[in-house]
């Protein structure tokens, strides 16, 4: 038995190559994008046989959904953490909410296309849409918070939730396509967009206190 396949071998029989297989992809998309991923250089990464996948992933497909959900979990999980730590404000809470969400896309900017991306992951499968309702109701329940009101999806949002959708959804997009910022130095884009973004943020708080939308 050669080297790899007897390393795929004992990676299988010990549970591992689910989780060598998505921290193969992870890389792969991280480093090159959507484009340069295969199953072959990912089961190559991994060390294992190219057919390999086939035990935990019927296809392309159901391998980047299943690292979109890991980095949508990911997102969730850090913004729970900053929410935690925020204390019992409604408007501090969702702050750190967005910027955990915003930071989280800033570094991981092809992590973000895939979880958006229908056309490569399947947005129908049952672990996807889970995180994706248990991110969305985080998020309406630190608006209707912060604002005092409950946020229906079926209805028209308020101002301030429509506000708040676009800095939290849309600051990670202008920044990662090079829309802002773009002529500050590398090393200094990432510290200056988390900068900005609180600053939004900020103005946002100002926004709900000014017209006294809070939970209070």
């Amino acid at each position: 038995m050669s080297e790899t396949a007897d390393h795929g071998a004992r990676a299988y029989h010990h549970g591992d190559l689910r989780k060598a297989l998505l921290e193969a992809a992870r890389g792969i998309v991280e480093q090159e994008g959507l484009d340069a991923f295969t199953l072959r250089e990912c089961a190559r990464r991994a060390g294992v046989s190219h057919g390999a996948p086939a035990h935990h992933f019927t296809d392309r497909t159901g391998l980047l959904t299943a690292l979109a959900v890991q980095a949508l979990e990911e997102r969730v999980a850090a913004a729970e953490a900053r929410m935690a730590a925020a204390g019992p404000d409604p408007l501090d809470r969702l702050k750190a909410c967005g910027l955990a969400h915003i930071e989280f896309n800033i570094r991981h900017p092809r992590l973000d296309d895939l979880c958006s991306h229908n056309g490569v992951t399947d947005h129908s499968d049952p672990a996807m849409q889970a995180v994706f309702q248990k991110m969305t109701a985080a998020l309406v329940d630190a608006m209707s918070a912060a604002t005092g009101q409950p946020m229906k999806p079926e209805k028209e949002a308020n101002p301030e939730t429509l506000l708040a959708l676009v800095v939290v959804t849309g600051f990670a997009k202008v920044f990662n396509d090079g829309m802002i910022l773009r002529d500050v130095p590398e090393r200094e884009r990432f510290g200056r967009a988390l900068a900005l973004a609180s600053d939004l943020l900020d103005l946002l708080d100002s926004a709900f206190r000014g017209r006294g939308v809070s939970a209070d």
